[in-house]
């Protein structure tokens, strides 16, 4: 999973970045054009139950790759920085709610709300300049070979988005049905794309009243202290959970991110048991064995047969595979099998 990272300047973007990853890149540089990037692994209780259970020497998390994305995102913005966007599977919007007279706001005031929306936009124009440099081409495309049936359907899609697009609406709001939406994916509409908002807040307001207003008012957001939990990070891991003890904390906010994240973006875990490693992958809900298959990698999706699976959760309460599949627990699925979170698969394929 890769997460983007937004937000307008002077949000504390950086400091979200290194608070949940645990990187250590320096904060305020104004102007960068690069984007920082870095991963980590999903903790799991069951893949690492699943390990021991096997003995396989190697265990394999799920994990998240965060894209710190510089600049605003707008129209005109470089295209560099939109591409990186575009490249990503979600985005995180960042937005300011921490009051510091030494960093001042772009906009001199602090408005959460206002901010999101200023985020929004950006993508919307973004959005727009895309569809619209596209609808050009196609119509180009018209007076010098004729009208092709696949262009015509494009062209619909993208007016259909487009009209959503010029009232400042985002492209999700077009409902595209699947075939709509399989001839547009490839553009990459950011406004097209799942996201969480991250409300960055002071230590001290964490709790708040105000903080709990402004995250009713926000969509599918989580408030982060991100700056102390960004020095909390830069302790050495035998020293956190005594510190967070000690300010009477259980927990970085990492591990909620995660759990948020799942739930938001709609994301479930399978896992496959291999010779030498137990793995888990991430997927969203809904995606089929087939689909699934193609994750672990394109030979196994080219030349899929059937996945044998069982529950995480039956294994767990029955002991071994052995008495899975003794109990007849263990099932024989085709392609259009949908996977559920905790399933194990063994993928049968020939290629």
């Amino acid at each position: 999973m890769k997460l983007g990272m937004l937000g307008l300047e002077q949000s504390g973007k950086t400091t979200v970045f290194n608070a949940l990853t645990g990187a250590d890149k320096e904060v305020g540089t104004y102007g960068r054009s690069e984007e920082h990037i870095a991963t980590i692994s999903i903790p799991d209780e069951r893949v690492d139950w699943l390990g021991n259970l096997y003995g396989r020497g190697k265990i394999v998390h799920a994990h998240i790759e965060f894209v710190d994305i510089p600049g605003n995102i707008n129209d005109a913005s470089d295209p560099k920085i939109v591409a990186a966007a575009r490249e990503t599977d979600a985005l995180v919007y960042v937005v300011r709610a921490f009051k510091n007279p030494n960093v001042p706001h772009p906009h001199e005031t602090i408005n959460p709300t206002r901010d999101f929306g200023y985020i929004n936009l950006g993508l919307i124009m973004a959005d727009m300049s895309l569809a619209a440099k596209r609808m050009e081409r196609i119509k180009a495309l018209f007076h010098k070979t004729g009208k092709k049936k696949e262009d015509e359907m494009e062209l619909a899609v993208l007016e259909k988005i487009m009209a959503k697009l010029e009232m400042e609406e985002e492209a999700r709001e077009a409902e595209l049905d699947e075939q709509e939406e399989k001839l547009v994916r490839s553009f990459q509409f950011l406004t097209l794309k799942s996201y969480l908002t991250v409300l960055n807040v002071s230590d001290e307001d964490l709790k708040s009243e105000e903080t709990s207003r402004i995250l009713s008012q926000l969509p599918y957001c989580i408030a982060i202290p991100a700056n102390f939990e960004m020095e909390v990070q830069r302790l050495k891991e035998s020293e956190r959970a005594a510190f967070l003890e000690d300010v009477g904390e259980k927990e970085l906010s990492i591990n909620d991110f995660i759990r948020k994240a799942y739930e938001t973006l709609g994301l479930i875990s399978f896992f496959t048991i291999g010779k030498v490693e137990v793995r888990a992958w991430t997927i969203p809900k809904g995606t089929t064995a087939h689909a699934a298959a193609g994750k672990i990698h394109t030979d196994m999706e080219r030349g899929f047969i059937r996945a044998e699976v069982f529950a995480y959760n039956e294994l767990k309460t029955l002991g071994s595979e052995q008495e899975v599949r003794h109990a007849g627990k263990c099932r024989l699925e085709g392609k259009d099998y949908i996977v559920q979170d905790g399933d194990i698969l063994f993928i049968k394929f020939n290629v």
